[in-house]
């Protein structure tokens, strides 16, 4: 496998595991010394990002990546792209959008995220 389609394929383990609230894949993703960023937000380390999915409201229909792309250099890689959610709350299904930059790193033979930073929503796409 290229080491290209190894992040992508990390990029979308770690997505199903948010959209299974699957915790306990999702920390084996996490490099040690992950951090979750948002600009004008706090930065939060694993464990407090891990109860955060546990924490979402409402029932996760599903979480998609959008407009992945994938630079790397090294051991390290660089993923860009928006995760777009859906989320069934009070009977109604709501639509996130959000821009990620991700960072990852190669651990032994496998990729693992280091820094995960929000960003602000992007446009909705032209029709």
């Amino acid at each position: 496998m290229l080491e290209h389609d190894a992040v992508a394929d990390c990029a979308r383990r770690i997505a199903a595991a948010i959209a299974a609230r699957d915790t306990a894949t999702l920390a084996t993703l996490l490099d040690a010394g992950f951090v979750h960023r948002a600009p004008g937000g706090a930065n939060i380390d694993a464990p407090a990002f891990l109860d955060s999915i546990v924490q979402i409201p409402g029932e996760i229909v599903s979480v998609a990546l959008e407009r992945l792309a994938i630079d790397v250099v090294g051991e390290s890689a660089l993923a860009t792209g928006i995760q777009q959610a859906h989320v069934r709350m009070d009977g109604r299904l709501i639509e996130d959008r959000r821009s990620f930059v991700d960072w990852f790193v190669k651990v032994g033979d496998t990729w693992r995220i280091r820094v995960a930073v929000d960003l602000p929503s992007p446009p909705p796409e032209a029709a």
